[in-house]
């Protein structure tokens, strides 16, 4: 499984291999196992994903290397959050596909939005650029098998990310922050997606509001250093009836 992850290292003795930080070597072999486990390499070529191997170890390293390790991971994992999930509001399915992501039944998501790929990929600065070069024509094809390699390309970066992170200890036993941020960020950028194309908020009208305001300030709250964003966000909202996700695990 990780012959290929000799390409992220270049040639180094015995000894430079002992001092390598022990996070390091368990990010990098989880971040292996997460690409073994994806459909990625059906989008992209093994040059193009030993490229990105590259850019993933010098991510991880640096982080490892840095003076506050977690504040430098969180920088980075906020940015692919925000990414990533710009795609995943358009990959989930409408019901009543099944929706892998668990994020559909969820506040503030639908799953509709699918149906507006190709109008967004032309309206939707963002993601007309991201989508630069990739495909000359925007038929929904095109467009879907598009969004579908950057969602998994970002999907691997943020996976390796979170594995940092909880080498890194922080996350919370009982009830984690990761997947509640992943909520927030999608819940956030499916509300930026429905206001650019005319479409009433995917919240209640009571509260939508508040709701679409507090999910977008999340990013601000795992920035901040608090020590469980999730419930220091929870704290904050918690007379304001907005509705708020649950996950299983």
């Amino acid at each position: 499984m990780f012959k290929w992850l000799g390409k992220w290292f270049g040639t180094r003795t015995a000894v430079q291999a002992g001092r390598e930080d022990p996070l390091l070597l368990a990010s990098v072999k989880k971040s292996s196992i997460i690409y073994s486990q994806i459909p990625l390499r059906d989008f992209i070529s093994d040059k193009v994903r030993d490229e990105l191997a590259r850019q993933l170890y010098l991510e991880i390293n640096g982080i490892c290397s840095s003076f506050d390790p977690v504040a430098a991971c969180r920088e980075k994992l906020a940015a692919t959050m925000v990414k990533f999930a710009s795609y995943q509001v358009l990959v989930i399915p409408p019901a009543p596909e099944e929706d892998s992501s668990g994020l559909r039944a969820q506040p503030g998501i639908s799953g509709d939005l699918k149906t507006y790929l190709v109008r967004l990929a032309k309206e939707n600065t963002q993601l007309r650029s991201d989508l630069y070069g990739m495909t000359e024509t925007l038929t929904f094809v095109t467009v879907w098998e598009s969004v579908l390699q950057l969602y998994w390309k970002t999907y691997w970066v943020l996976e390796t990310l979170n594995a940092v992170r909880v080498g890194l200890g922080d996350y919370a036993e009982n009830r984690d922050w990761y997947k509640p941020f992943m909520h927030a960020a999608c819940a956030n950028y499916e509300h930026i997606y429905r206001r650019e194309l005319e479409l009433p908020p995917a919240f209640d009208d009571e509260v939508a509001n508040i709701a679409t305001t507090a999910y977008s300030i999340f990013t601000d709250v795992v920035l901040s250093g608090a020590e469980n964003p999730d419930a220091e966000w929870r704290d904050y909202y918690k007379d304001c009836n907005i509705p708020v996700p649950h996950f299983d695990t």
